[in-house]
């Protein structure tokens, strides 16, 4: 059985490391005793290490929201691996929508940071996702295919399996609503299924799904029941310590029920 997972990316919305401070200390004391799911926090750079503090002797781990795809050099403003592995960061969050848009990210890049967290043994949470375009033109699948098939080239079949693919269709990120329970789980399907034809049953098995775009504690409960939906990615909705208790309680409930 694939270990369940809750993690949130607090993105920009927590800009005083006074608040991040908060609001990590008051997480860890919820949570921070739960090992049957597997908890992250992927604050802003300057913010990781107060996380680290605050989170030191519990299950919860973190991580960052991006990394360079150099090793060193010339690259102003950028974030090397080794630095986020030196600060005890576990995970890298690549590929989000915003990135692509906001800063042009393509595929490829994508691709050359997870190449990066694989020679750092950082594990990569890869943002995959359809736009309302791509469904209108009916090519959404497709879209995913190729994203998939990015994120997951040139890599040992080993990394493979710890690589996170965070599901985010882009039409579902932060709306009042996330995308429908069942369609998402269809898509996971699908998800899964590429691997497997690509990479084989090996890889599909072990590989864990998760789902992203306006999770709240309400829907939380009718994604996690499904078993290929390996957890949930969480934005805004984490950043209040009773919403994200109540979605690692959600997950809880689906592993006991599961087991």
């Amino acid at each position: 059985m694939r270990k369940k997972i809750v993690a949130s990316s607090w993105k920009m919305h927590i800009n005083s490391i006074f608040d991040g401070k908060k609001l990590a200390k008051d997480i860890c004391k919820e949570v921070g005793n739960i090992d049957e799911v597997e908890i992250f926090i992927l604050p802003t750079f300057p913010m990781i290490q107060t996380v680290a503090n605050e989170f030191e002797g519990s299950n919860i781990k973190y991580g960052a929201q991006n990394v360079c795809f150099a090793e060193k050099g010339a690259y102003t403003g950028e974030v090397p691996a080794n630095v986020l592995k030196e600060i005890g960061c576990s995970y890298v969050e690549l590929g989000h929508a915003e990135r692509k848009d906001m800063f042009a990210e393509s595929d490829i890049l994508v691709n050359r940071k997870v190449k990066i967290c694989e020679k750092y043994n950082l594990i990569p949470v890869v943002c995959i996702g359809e736009t309302k375009d791509d469904l209108y033109n009916n090519i959404g699948k497709q879209v995913l295919k190729t994203q998939i098939e990015w994120a997951l080239e040139g890599l040992s079949e080993d990394f493979r399996k710890k690589v996170i693919l965070a599901y985010e269709p882009v039409w579902a990120i932060g709306q009042d609503k996330s995308a429908d329970p069942e369609y998402v789980n269809e898509t996971h399907k699908y998800i899964r299924q590429v691997i497997k034809e690509q990479y084989g049953k090996g890889v599909a098995d072990r590989i864990r799904v998760i789902y992203g775009g306006s999770v709240s504690p309400q829907i939380a409960p009718k994604l996690v029941k499904y078993d290929d939906i390996d957890g949930l990615f969480i934005g805004r909705f984490g950043l209040k310590v009773e919403n994200f208790r109540a979605m690692v309680q959600s997950t809880l409930n689906a592993v006991e029920k599961a087991l």
